[in-house]
């Protein structure tokens, strides 16, 4: 088993290699010295004149164009690295190093020659930037106004348009509806919202309602909710042709006895009309049937759908 790797830390922090020899370094590498590169000197330092150093500087005087592009040739080939060892970016180019050179001693010339004028021109440049600033300003948007300016805003008066008259409506055709009519509803047609005329013709009417004797056995079968006080009908002269139930039922919804016969028939007869054309018989078209309150028609299907009125074998026989 070979011996733990003693590790010797050094007194000073400057005796550190970059980066930290790793222990599972093997023999023989730690001698191989990885070359140091430094950066070059920008600019001369007239302080430290008297300090030699063997490192001309970077940028050296404009007149020395042959000195400075010397400094640059032996700068990237000082930082010049192996072809198989890796980079993280990729150095800057020559064309980069001369750039850098000709710009600042472009700068420092046109500077130099005539100062007040290269002054003018520089705050002739920023006045230009402060005028197309405030002109962008006024074409940006308005902040969004808050409760305290919003009633200092004032309103924009839009023009009226003078309205042009519409030419009268020609007036449709009246329809002449059968006497207990279609179920599908005519185009335009509203439903009733309350009853424009008496309906009591029953006798008009063919009368195709399950027999009476089909009701269940119970006190008040037809029974539903309706608000409002019932009425009277002890003294209607059709009372006799009605079940106690039915009786009920017609006081309940404030429908005379005629009234009820008529809706109860043309229910029916609706009825009759959606077996027909094998369609399912809803609360809507015993309203289209109906010409009382399209509620109380509603409550007339409900009762008779809960008495099993509603079913087809009380009206095969009729097809």
């Amino acid at each position: 088993m070979a011996s733990p790797v003693k590790h010797v830390f050094p007194k000073t922090l400057s005796q550190f290699p970059s980066p930290p020899v790793s222990p599972e370094t093997k023999t023989g590498l730690e001698d191989q010295s990885t070359p140091t590169v430094k950066d070059p000197i920008l600019y001369p330092n007239q302080d430290l004149s008297s300090v030699t150093s063997s490192q001309p500087p970077l940028f050296v005087n404009e007149h020395d164009e042959e000195a400075a592009h010397r400094v640059v040739e032996e700068h990237m080939t000082a930082r010049a690295l192996p072809q198989n060892q890796l980079r993280e970016a990729t150095p800057p180019r020559r064309d980069d190093y001369v750039l850098a050179l000709e710009f600042k001693s472009q700068v420092a010339r046109l500077c130099n020659e005539n100062p007040r004028q290269w002054l003018i021109r520089e705050r002739e440049y920023l006045r230009e930037d402060d005028r197309r600033r405030r002109a962008f300003a006024k074409i940006a948007p308005a902040p969004f106004p808050s409760k305290t300016t919003k009633n200092t805003i004032a309103r924009v008066v839009k023009p009226k348009i003078p309205r042009i008259p519409r030419a009268p409506r020609a007036t449709p055709p009246v329809r002449i509806r059968q006497a207990y009519g279609s179920m599908t509803p005519e185009p335009g047609r509203r439903q009733n919202v309350g009853s424009t005329r008496e309906d009591k013709n029953f006798d008009a009417l063919p009368d195709y309602s399950p027999p009476l004797s089909t009701l269940p056995n119970k006190p008040n079968s037809l029974k539903v909710e309706w608000k409002g006080q019932p009425i009277d009908l002890r003294d209607d002269p059709h009372r006799h042709l009605l079940h106690d139930d039915e009786l009920s039922l017609a006081a309940n919804l404030r429908l005379d006895c005629a009234t009820y016969l008529t809706s109860k028939r043309r229910i029916f007869i609706a009825r009759i009309e959606c077996l027909r054309i094998g369609k399912e018989f809803r609360k809507t078209d015993s309203q289209q049937a109906c010409k009382i309150d399209v509620n109380k028609a509603s409550k007339l299907w409900a009762a008779f759908d809960k008495v099993g009125w509603l079913k087809a074998e009380h009206f095969r026989k009729y097809l």
